[in-house]
């Protein structure tokens, strides 16, 4: 049972500006309808003239005179706080000249960026007043009226906080203990919680801690809310690039965890919402339903001082629409939407925001159910649009997009499983190849069907190699054979990769040149692996082995040298004060800002450090990490084997960087078993695989490899290969 702040009647807003109830009604009518989809955004307008307190202003919702109505609070960037009182009409929510929020005298909190929660928490039975200001300071204003006249006590609570969280907070009972707990964003990004230590009638913040580990620079703004409305409270982010994200609560009410962020979507454009053309940055979500249409709004100030409102569209709303746009245009919409970029942002816009509304938890089963059914309906009706086939680019450059996205939608909808998968592929004409990718392996190609049969069974084979449960891709795309469409107009799915458009058959030497053998491979298939290998310990691999993960940046210190040194936390990368300090020292460096860029680069490209990495430069490695990784898959499906080779005999010339590679790759496609497979592919993607075995110690890593040409021990100093020990076979 959630802790309900106010004792006057509550309505849907309020749960959604506290995020304290599971559900209520919303003044006596039916359930509020949440959504991420929603339209253009339009200033907000007080009397006819638009809302613009010329600086930075937080929005939020309140009753503030406990009529039941939702009153707009707006705090600005001088330290104001102000009440825009609202009214409901048949035209909606309309809301009053504002009146100025006290305290006793006081009148302003600080000069400079200032955010505001009205909630009960000081023990009395009204809402109290809670202004964050002046960077990093909270207080907490009891009231001492009541919920139709409050006025509020001068003297305070004070709290502080994390520093730059510059009025960017919200109050939840986030630990279920009965108390409202503050959490913080920062202009940093940094999340933060302060769990209430105290009582009902006396609240007491402990230290803050990392709210999940969460930080989206910049400029991170906290709403809590029960978002999906299953009694869970979830987070819904504002961040400083225009962009809201929503991470839902997977665990459970007392111990919360937060899922991956989905992204609020434009209903009448396709893509993910953004602001930051109108509100300058620094985005501050609050929700309410200002039109009275039974779906929530979102409205958001910031940085320039301007409020604005986006209208929230639910899912039956986007299917009505889409159901529409395809009667008038029965068969002629791929050339239509070469020529109107409005209509093409229209059509993918309701595709897309019912993908997001499907996969959100926020639709009721049997609604969910009835749309996917109706979407389904609309793939048989229009086969033109939605079965797999070869478009016209040069008339209809928008149709390999269109079609995969309703695809996607449908694959996303339902969790996945081979009945899914044999669904989808059954109604939108999957055959062969394409088939078998998507019912075995649950990938979507959208290549425009143009992929020879050899090029679709030779990924086949090489993805069912490699362990499934190390990777996780949904689409894989080829932009090249998309055309200039696909670039005006791209996907959305939860994951996936692009790869090259490119023949079977066009060679790759994907070793160095001091390796013991060449080793040659097919660009093609080896672009699928390397991008493969992106959604493997970068993505899911931090989940599945985080030890792994964190290894890697080690590894990458450790291949620059002595003078390089990362933060404790590899992860965090290069420690910048510590290696110019290092590098000033060892007069490699003449300390001027001006030859820095210039030095670093030419360091660790010089000849110490040019098989520090089994392929390319340390110095790329460092600056794009997301690339190592990926890069090691190279050496690893062209031929494993090799790549042992070339760690063992740099290791003998004392180059002792790349035998750890080798193990990093052959480690995380191990599983932690005792064996793991070794590749070997060709020209053509022929592709050989051989099983080779493991030995680990009690920290498990790899002591032992014993493959059909090689067996090699290995000793340990930390995380890293101290000794290597090669055994004639």
């Amino acid at each position: 049972m959630f802790l309900q702040p106010f004792h006057f009647t509550m309505t849907l807003w309020t749960v959604l500006v506290l995020g304290l109830v599971s559900y209520v009604e919303a003044n006596d009518k039916s359930l509020l309808i949440f959504t991420t989809s929603f339209q253009s955004a339009k200033q907000l307008r007080i009397g006819g003239t638009p809302l613009d307190l010329q600086s930075h202003v937080t929005t939020r919702f309140f009753d503030f005179d406990g009529n039941g109505t939702p009153d707009l609070w707006t705090a600005d960037g001088t330290g104001r706080i102000q009440v825009f009182r609202g009214k409901s009409t048949r035209a909606g929510l309309q809301f009053q000249t504002p009146i100025q929020v006290s305290a006793g005298t006081k009148k302003r909190w600080g000069d400079s960026y200032t955010g505001v929660c009205y909630a009960q928490i000081a023990g009395n039975q009204s809402a109290d007043l809670i202004v964050a200001h002046s960077g990093n300071k909270i207080s907490i204003h009891t009231c001492l009226g009541n919920d139709h006249l409050p006025f509020f006590k001068e003297d305070a609570i004070e709290i502080t906080v994390q520093d730059n969280c510059q009025g960017r907070f919200d109050l939840a009972d986030w630990n279920q203990d009965g108390l409202l707990d503050i959490i913080t964003g920062s202009f940093g990004g940094d999340v933060m919680w302060y769990p209430n230590t105290g009582t009902a009638a006396q609240p007491s913040f402990g230290a803050g801690k990392s709210f999940h580990n969460i930080r989206r620079a910049y400029n991170s703004q906290p709403r809590i809310v029960d978002f999906n409305q299953d009694g869970k409270l979830d987070l819904v982010l504002g961040v400083n690039w225009g962009t809201i994200e929503v991470y839902l609560n997977v665990g459970t009410p007392e111990i919360p965890k937060l899922s991956s962020p989905t992204a609020l979507r434009w209903a009448d454009q396709g893509g993910a919402l953004n602001l930051r053309s109108l509100n300058g940055d620094d985005t501050t979500p609050d929700f309410v339903d200002i039109n009275q249409d039974g779906v929530i709004d979102l409205v958001s100030g910031g940085k320039n001082g301007r409020v604005f409102v986006s209208q929230g569209v639910g899912v039956t709303d986007h299917l009505r629409q889409l159901q529409a746009l395809l009667k008038v245009h029965p068969t002629e919409l791929g050339n239509k939407m070469a020529d109107d970029d409005a209509l093409r942002g229209m059509c993918f816009g309701f595709l897309g925001g019912m993908q997001s509304a499907l996969t959100s938890g926020l639709v009721p089963e049997e609604q969910r159910q009835q749309v996917i059914r109706d979407l389904q309906t609309l793939v048989r009706q229009y086969p033109h649009y939605f079965k797999r086939q070869k478009f016209d680019l040069e008339k209809t450059p928008h149709l390999p997009s269109f079609a995969a996205q309703m695809w996607i939608v449908l694959f996303e909808a339902n969790p996945d499983s081979l009945q899914n998968r044999t669904q989808l592929a059954d109604l939108a004409g999957f055959k062969d190849g394409y088939r078998d990718l998507l019912v075995k392996l649950g990938i979507i190609f959208i290549d425009n069907h143009t992929a020879t049969a050899e090029q679709v069974n030779k990924m086949v084979k090489l993805l069912e190699s490699m362990p499934r449960a190390v990777w996780d891709v949904e689409t894989i795309t080829v932009r090249g054979w998309l055309g200039d469409g696909f670039k005006q107009q791209g996907i959305s799915s939860r994951t996936g990769v692009n790869i090259f458009s490119l023949p079977l058959g066009r060679a790759e030497n994907s070793f160095p040149a001091d390796a013991p053998r060449r080793g040659i491979t097919d660009v093609y298939m080896i672009c699928l692996a390397h991008e493969i290998a992106h959604n493997m310990l970068d993505t899911i691999g931090k989940r599945l082995r985080p030890e792994l993960f964190e290894l890697k940046y080690e590894q990458l210190e450790y291949a620059a040298g002595e003078l390089v040194k990362f933060h404790p936390q590899k992860s965090r990368g290069v420690n910048w004060n510590v290696t110019k300090s290092n590098l000033r020292t060892a007069n490699i460096w003449d300390g001027q800002d001006s030859t820095w860029a210039t030095t670093w680069k030419s360091y660790l490209e010089s000849e110490p450090f040019k098989r520090a990495h089994v392929r390319g430069s340390v110095h790329f490695f460092i600056h794009s990490p997301q690339e190592a990784f990926a890069t090691l898959a190279n050496q690893y499906f062209t031929d494993s084997q090799l790549m042992l080779e070339l760690g063992v005999t740099r290791w003998q010339d004392n180059h002792k960087a790349s035998i750890n590679q080798f193990l990093l790759i052959a480690d995380y496609l191990s599983q932690k078993s005792d064996s793991v497979k070794f590749y070997r592919m060709g020209v053509g993607g022929d592709l050989q695989t051989e099983t080779v075995t493991l030995q680990r110690n009690q920290k498990n890593q790899i002591i032992q490899l014993e493959s059909r040409g090689t067996k090699v021990a290995f000793k340990y100093q930390g995380n890293l290969v101290s000794d290597l020990i090669l055994s004639d076979r």
